[in-house]
């Protein structure tokens, strides 16, 4: 008797992080509209006509001092594109923490 092999696994979406599927030439992630390079992994749209959906990232957890008092994020416009499937519940913005500058110290007398 032996044991098993592993089985190969599809990468996981880049933006939602769900499974994806090989349609014979790329990894295809159906809810996010993306394909992915079985080599690189190097993302695409899977309409290459497709425009970049551009919502406003609206984590609130993102806000400054939400999550951490000092830190924030700096938060880009979604970059998938328009019309994917997750326009209720997901934008993918590839928003970056950050530390927040301190606000400049009260200088006495300053206002007068």
């Amino acid at each position: 008797m032996t044991l098993p092999s592993a089985d190969h696994q599809a990468p996981a979406c880049g933006a939602c992080h769900g499974e994806t599927t090989h349609d014979g030439d790329d990894f295809v992630c159906y809810d996010c509209h993306l394909a992915f390079d079985p080599e690189t992994l190097e993302a695409r749209f899977l309409d290459p006509d497709a425009e970049v959906c551009g919502q406003p990232c609206d984590n609130t957890w993102h806000d400054d001092n939400a999550i951490t008092v000092g830190e924030g994020f700096n938060c880009h416009p979604c970059q998938l594109p328009k019309g994917h499937d997750g326009a209720n519940w997901f934008h993918w913005t590839g928003c970056e923490p950050i530390t927040l500058t301190s606000p400049a110290p009260a200088t006495a007398g300053a206002n007068t």
